[in-house]
């Protein structure tokens, strides 16, 4: 990782509800990007593992736990000015529970839900980061295809 940089791990929880494909997300309590929709995931602690971060971040924002060995990494994020706190790198992790069971939000989040895609990837729907693209890569390596927006001009981005 480069000097300066910071590194996070984020999750994309994926379950189904009412047959519909649905994501976790939580709601940020505070900025960058306060009240948008984002994936659980935070800050790697010193002597920390992204794995091991990822699983103590969806359990305390969300309240769901999920083993770190069901936890799959799938990419790393860098792109400059994807976080507007500075040189951010995420590792990002995908899993599937099925029966969707209720989160309770925690941390610094502010709540926490499960949303179908549709939603998730709506052009009215405020979500912080590259997040859209972190959940559109996750949904290619686990379910093999792509989900697209109509149009990345009608995208609405928080604070834009």
């Amino acid at each position: 990782m480069a000097e300066g940089r910071r590194l996070t791990a984020d999750v994309v929880l994926f379950t189904k509800q009412d047959g519909v494909l649905a994501v976790l997300v939580v709601e940020r309590g505070k900025g960058p990007f306060a009240g948008a929709l984002a994936l659980p995931g935070g800050f790697v602690e010193p002597d920390e593992r992204a794995a091991d971060a990822a699983a103590r971040e969806l359990a305390e924002e969300t309240g769901i736990a999920v083993p770190r060995d069901r936890l799959r990494r799938f990419g790393r994020y860098r792109k400059r000015g994807r976080d507007p706190r500075g040189a951010v790198e995420s590792v990002a992790f995908h899993a599937y529970v099925a029966g969707a069971p209720a989160p309770v939000g925690g941390g610094d989040a502010a709540g926490a839900r499960w949303v179908g895609l549709a939603e998730f990837f709506g052009v009215d729907t405020a979500v912080a980061f590259d997040h859209r693209e972190i959940v559109a890569d996750a949904i290619a390596h686990r379910f093999g295809f792509r989900y697209r927006v109509e149009s990345v001009l009608d995208i609405r981005f928080p604070g834009g």
